[in-house]
């Protein structure tokens, strides 16, 4: 069942430069732009408008409340992907999980990718990963990418004030 959310008033693009653009809604992308704004780093949040758990009235991979959920098929491999619609722009490198289990985008600590400049967390490199979990991710990288940021605003006005060109 596919789902689709609303768009609202607010969901305008800026029209200058931002310090950060978030590429996710879920709870990975959600932390990361919120560990940014509490940075007071300028930024975006662009998600697709169609949440994997829409159809749940609630989160998944939380406790029942003690209750019995019944289930007639104890497990079922599955073959994970990262949702990457709309990103291949960016050649982010993708690998192989062990054992067929499915793809994910590569990422060091803290999910920086060997791309300049963008980040991944959550289910897009941790396929696996439950909400709690990726919205971890999610704040590690925000955090990262404002360490980042915050080394590079000194870097940059020293070079203004020496007259020189700011490395990337």
């Amino acid at each position: 069942m596919a789902v689709t959310t609303s768009p609202y008033a607010i969901d305008a693009l800026p029209g200058g430069t931002v310090d950060a653009v978030v590429i996710g809604g879920g709870a990975a992308g959600l932390n990361g732009a919120l560990m940014l704004a509490r940075s007071r780093r300028s930024g975006v949040a662009i998600a697709s408008g169609s949440p994997r758990n829409a159809p749940t009235s609630a989160m998944h991979g939380f406790t029942t409340g003690g209750q019995v959920v019944g289930r007639r098929v104890l497990a079922v491999a599955t073959q994970m992907q990262a949702r990457t619609e709309g990103l291949d722009a960016l050649k982010l490198p993708m690998e192989d999980l062990p054992d067929n289990m499915g793809r994910r985008f590569a990422s060091g600590m803290a999910g920086t990718t060997e791309v300049p400049g963008v980040w991944v967390a959550g289910t897009a490199t941790d396929l696996a990963a439950q909400v709690d979990a990726s919205a971890a991710a999610g704040s590690l990288a925000g955090a990262h990418i404002n360490a980042v940021l915050a080394t590079a605003d000194p870097d940059a006005a020293l070079a203004a004030a020496q007259g020189e060109t700011p490395a990337p």
